[in-house]
């Protein structure tokens, strides 16, 4: 008799033990809040409260289908009185955001504990957070082709790493722009801007997104970079690029604006042509001037001659104040065309010296 019932009393100890303390644990809004939008932030705190010293525990809290969520800040663990009762607090910041509209549920939590009893000796606990619920509005904007991008605060820094109306021929501008959002994750940062126009050579750079925690809350960056060189030397303007928003302190949408810019190169302000091309504007100006080199050259040559009888000699004068020549002289030599350079050469009478020069290039030494 005596036997049974010492191991039914063993038998219960474990239970007893288990059972012991007050515990509880539930999700709470960290701050008033009016209906959420599909993308919204909402900071919630999970709050434990227990009556017994804590040997070691672990929160468990599983992926949601419905939320994406991350931790905030470290837990925080607390003494406070209640009802004339102190009690171990736990609080743990976590902040969620909605990934589809209607009547949502992010949870349950569960605690589990190794708890130290009165009696000194520790025992295994366990406690449950029910589900906490949200009702969460539709996005404002459906037209964001999926990416519901909602913040309590948005900046763009645009910085160029060289002045893009004004290059060097040939050389190429960098562009970093960087969209920084407060209370968005990186990945609810839109997608990187299309830019692409006929006139200009574009090359993008892997897009950089990243997040970092603040006491605000986490601020979430995207960068973008592109490498701009013009097709010739006329400007071209990129048009600015308006990203919308939902403002959710404001409640309203907004948006920031990538500014325009003029792309070109330096030589076009200067009357020179990049990388021996001619825009249609310096080409005519060209034609105008040579055509007129031209007339006023055959003018002094008969003024100085007094008649047009000496026809090789006038013919050769005119050849070296032919203004085209010197230009495709100019383009053959920018382009090292030496064939094209010699014969223009022997055209515009260049000397016995520079001739002999470009034939060394072109045929190497005599033998």
């Amino acid at each position: 008799m005596v036997r049974g019932l010492l191991i039914i009393i063993l038998l219960l100890w474990p239970l007893t033990v288990r059972a012991e303390g007050e515990f509880s644990l539930t999700f709470q809004l960290a701050e008033p809040l009016d209906r959420p939008v599909v993308g919204q932030m909402i900071p919630v705190i999970l709050r434990g409260r227990y009556d017994r010293h804590i040997a070691n525990e672990k929160l468990i809290l599983p992926p949601s289908e419905t939320f994406d969520w991350i931790q905030t800040h470290a837990d925080e663990w607390f003494e406070e009185r209640i009802d004339g009762k102190s009690w171990r607090i736990l609080q743990r910041h976590l902040a969620i955001w909605p990934r589809h509209d209607g009547l949502l549920h992010f949870g349950p939590a569960e605690h589990q504990l190794t708890i130290i009893t009165r009696a000194g000796q520790r025992a295994e606990a366990s406690v449950k957070a029910e589900p906490l619920s949200v009702s969460v509005a539709p996005h404002p904007d459906p037209m964001m082709n999926g990416w519901k991008f909602a913040a309590r605060a948005v900046e763009i820094e645009d910085v160029l790493s060289a002045d893009p109306a004004r290059l060097p021929d040939g050389e190429a501008v960098t562009r970093r722009v960087t969209l920084r959002a407060l209370g968005s994750l990186p990945e609810h940062l839109p997608p990187r801007p299309l830019i692409s126009e006929p006139w200009l050579i574009t090359f993008a750079a892997p897009v950089h997104r990243e997040m970092r925690r603040t006491p605000e809350g986490p601020v979430s960056e995207v960068v973008w970079e592109w490498q701009f060189r013009p097709e010739h030397g006329e400007p071209g303007v990129l048009e600015p690029i308006s990203i919308p928003w939902f403002d959710t302190i404001a409640h309203e949408m907004k948006t920031v604006e990538i500014p325009s810019i003029t792309i070109g190169y330096a030589s076009y302000y200067t009357g020179q042509t990049a990388k021996g091309r001619f825009s249609a504007r310096l080409k005519w100006g060209l034609a105008g001037a040579a055509l007129a080199g031209v007339f006023a050259g055959g003018l002094i040559t008969f003024w100085r001659f007094g008649s047009l009888q000496r026809g090789a000699a006038l013919t050769q004068r005119l050849r070296r104040l032919d203004l085209r020549r010197w230009l495709a002289l100019w383009q053959a030599r920018r382009s090292g065309d030496l064939l094209a350079e010699r014969r223009l050469a022997e055209e515009l009478s260049l000397s016995e010296a520079q001739r002999r020069r470009l034939d060394l290039k072109i045929y190497g030494p005599k033998v």
